[in-house]
């Protein structure tokens, strides 16, 4: 499942660390961050809970942007 997220970044190279981090997660198949539209396409795992993978995405990626944020 393919789903698009509004996120807020505060700058392209935080964005392109968060988003090396977050691809490491459990149930991410592929993940992409776009600063200039900050926005977040995510490709879960089949049959992954996307709540779960979520909340472990912000936390893993405010480990190295603490302003990182998922708008939902």
């Amino acid at each position: 499942m393919k789903k698009i997220y509004k996120i807020e970044v505060d700058c392209a190279h935080c964005a392109a660390k968060a988003e090396n981090a977050a691809k490491k997660v459990e149930g991410v198949i592929d993940l992409a961050i776009n600063f200039m539209t900050q926005k977040m396409t995510v490709v879960f795992a089949d049959g992954a809970d996307e709540k779960r993978v979520l909340k472990d995405i912000l936390k893993t990626c405010r480990k190295v942007e603490r302003h990182f944020a998922i708008e939902e």
